[in-house]
Formats: C-alpha cells, sequence, structure tokens
C-alpha cells in the first residue's frame, strides 16, 4: 500500500525586520541613558573639584585673617583686618572670595565668616561657607608658651631650662648647664630645677663643653642667689665691692664647702655688651639634707657716707614665696632664686637710723623699695650694717 506523504517546507531562522527595529529602539534609549547619566557624572565630578578648591580658597582666607602680626601695626594687623571681596581664577573657574566680620576692632573676639563663590559649567551658581571666631590676642603672646617644658611647666623658658640658668650658660648635653664666671669657677645647673649640682675648674677662660666635661669638679647640691646691683651715683666709690654672707645660716652646711660668691660688672647676657651703672652678684649655697638656709645677704664695702643707703627690691606679688620676693632674713629656702635686686642712693633723711627709699622703685602690684642697709655716717650702726 502507499501512503502519501505531506511535505512541508523547513522553517527559517533569525529575526524579522520588525524584530531588529525594536532591538535598535531599546538599544538607541539605553545609549541615551548612559549618555546622560555620563554627562551628569561629569558634571558632578567638575562640580566637586571646584568646591574642593573653593574650601581650599576660603580656608585660606580664614588663615590670613588669622596671621595678623600685630594688634595697630605691621602689614597685616589686627586693626586692619577687612572683609573686601576679591576674586581669583583657577583651572577655568573664576571664585568670588568674600568675608564678613561682627564687631569692631576693639573687640576681644569678631565672629569671621567666610564664603567663596563661583558659576559651574552649566550656569548653575556654587558657593561654601566656613565660619569660626578670631581672637585679639598680640602675636608675642605666643611666644611664651612652649611644649614640651620641664616639669610641665607653661611658660617658655630661655633655652627651655630653668630660668635661674644664666642664658650664655653652656649646655652640656646630659640635662645641666654650664657658666664661667673665672677660669677656676665653673657653675654646673641643672636644667629641671635650676640648682647647683657641681662646681668644676677648667683652669682656663672661655673653656669649652669638652674641656668642662673633663676638669675636676666637685659634686654636691646647692641654690643660688643672685640678682642685679643698680648703682647710679657718680662716684665710684659708692659702688660696693662683693658680696657678704656672714648672715647666712644653712640647716646642715656639707662639709669642707663654703658659700661662694662672684660679684663684677653686669653684662647682657645676649650680647655680653657691659650694662652701665649696673653690677652682677651670684652665690652658691651648698648643702647637706635637709638642704635649707635662711638669714640676711649684704652688699660689702659700701662706704660709710653721709648720705649713702642700700635700697631693697621687694616684690609684693603672692604667686611665689617670700623668700623669691627678696623679703629678707630669708627663711628654709628650699630652691634656686635670681632677681634679689638691690639700689646704692642717696637720702638726707633728718633721723640717724631711719631712712627713706626712692618712690620710683614702688611700682604697685609689683615691687616696693625698703631700707636694706644704712651707711650714712650719721648712723650708729653704720659699721655693721656696711660691712667691708
Amino acid at each position: 500500500m502507499n501512503i502519501n506523504r505531506v511535505h512541508r517546507p523547513a522553517r527559517q531562522g533569525g529575526f524579522s525586520l520588525i524584530e531588529a527595529l525594536i532591538s535598535l529602539v531599546v538599544m538607541a534609549f539605553g545609549m541615551l541613558a548612559l549618555s546622560g547619566m555620563q554627562t551628569s557624572l561629569s558634571r558632578n565630578a567638575d562640580v566637586a573639584k571646584q568646591r574642593t578648591e573653593a574650601m581650599r580658597l576660603a580656608q585660606a582666607r580664614m588663615e590670613d585673617m588669622r596671621s595678623f602680626t600685630g594688634i595697630s601695626t605691621g602689614t597685616v594687623n589686627w586693626n586692619g583686618l577687612d572683609a573686601t571681596a576679591n576674586t581669583t581664577t583657577t583651572t577655568n573657574t573664576t571664585y568670588t572670595i568674600a568675608s564678613t566680620m561682627s564687631g569692631v576692632d576693639t573687640d576681644p573676639l569678631r565672629a569671621v565668616n567666610v564664603t567663596v563663590t563661583w558659576v559651574d559649567r552649566t550656569g548653575a551658581s556654587q558657593n561654601v561657607s566656613i565660619a569660626s571666631v578670631i581672637s585679639q590676642t598680640d602675636p608675642r603672646d605666643p611666644g611664651f608658651i612652649g611644649n614640651p617644658l620641664p616639669l610641665n611647666q607653661p611658660l617658655k623658658r630661655p633655652k627651655n631650662r630653668n630660668i635661674n640658668i644664666p642664658i650664655p650658660a653652656l649646655s652640656l648635653g646630659n640635662g645641666t648647664s654650664a657658666y664661667q664666671f673665672t677660669s677656676t669657677y665653673v657653675v654646673v645647673f641643672s636644667d629641671i630645677n635650676g640648682n647647683v649640682v657641681k662646681i668644676c675648674n677648667p683652669n682656663q677662660a672661655n673653656a669649652t663643653v669638652a674641656q668642662i666635661l673633663a676638669s675636676t669638679c666637685t659634686t654636691f647640691t646647692g641654690y643660688i642667689v643672685a640678682g642685679y646691683i643698680n648703682t647710679p651715683l657718680a662716684a665710684a666709690a659708692a659702688y660696693p665691692t662683693g658680696i657678704n654672707t656672714a648672715g647666712i645660716a644653712r640647716n646642715a652646711a656639707l662639709a669642707g664647702q663654703s658659700i661662694t660668691c662672684q660679684f663684677g660688672t653686669a653684662t647682657d647676657q645676649n650680647s655680653g655688651a657691659t650694662i652701665s651703672n649696673y653690677k652682677y652678684y651670684l652665690c652658691v649655697v651648698p648643702l647637706d639634707t635637709p638642704f635649707m638656709w635662711g638669714g640676711t645677704v649684704k652688699l660689702a664695702g659700701v662706704p660709710i657716707n653721709a648720705t649713702y643707703i642700700v635700697c631693697r627690691f621687694q616684690y609684693t606679688q603672692t604667686t611665689v614665696t617670700a623668700n623669691e620676693r627678696n623679703i629678707q632674713p630669708y627663711v628654709n629656702v628650699n630652691t634656686s632664686m635670681d632677681e634679689q635686686n638691690y639700689l646704692v642712693t642717696t637720702t638726707n633723711d633728718a633721723s640717724p637710723t631711719n631712712a627713706s627709699c626712692p618712690s620710683s622703685m614702688t611700682v604697685t602690684g609689683v615691687s616696693a623699695g625698703v631700707l636694706h642697709q644704712n651707711c650714712r655716717s650719721n648712723n650708729p650702726g653704720a659699721a655693721t650694717a656696711c660691712p667691708p
């Protein structure tokens, strides 16, 4: 039996024209979206770059206003700070920088606002602002502040060591500094507390650090008492000749170590130049435990004269001890002391035993002149008051 079979044409593969057109349309919309996103990303990146630059310009303006060099003087000064606007162009963008300040020049604090504006590439206006407060502080004041300092002291000290150590003293590199008075007398100080830790004898003037370290030294613990003596009298005979320490008593004197003083013409510790009409003294008081001394320091050799007296600067500040204020007799001194200063002058007071110190020595809240030694010839105790 013959079977008749029906032959159907084979199915054709691929896309029809309509399908292709639909694909192209979908792709076109996708490319359009990608293009828009790319444009947006590019714009945002451009604005971000401009914003970073604007912030830098705003911070620079703020720092410029902070960096005044004086209150009323200097190229940039507190009283001359202004809030005017200016423009600057960078990376094809023009920025306008404007600042505003509250209050007036006499205010201790002024609020400052800095705004930077620009137009981005789409024509839209952009801006950044920063605000702060500027203090009317003399730029010299921060010079007194240092960190770190010995014992966490808040004030900047010369060469970052105790203020009692003379400025020309050489650092020995081991926490001590040495000051040379004579070829055979070098005082070595602790940088932290200013106490004397040894006396050295290099046997040569202007000894170097190496020569001092290699010299013969006596080690002990001691304190210094030092200061200036103003002798404005025309007669050179009025100048004292030294320091008399007979009135000093030590709780426990160090065996074999006497109190030693150096006395001479005062010099500028920075330049070395002589200071007219001034003398400088420094006494080293060696001690054994409990490391305390007391008593009175006198100027030696002041002539017994009809009008000569010695006045002591007695400081009135209550933030320091009575000893540091130069109130004598000293009581239980347990630290080194500087600025124990005197004035040799004249007086014509009628009383033979009393005398008045110049009113110029008295400064409210700072110091007062106190009679220290009465060397007038009509004073019955002049010989004892003014020992040789």
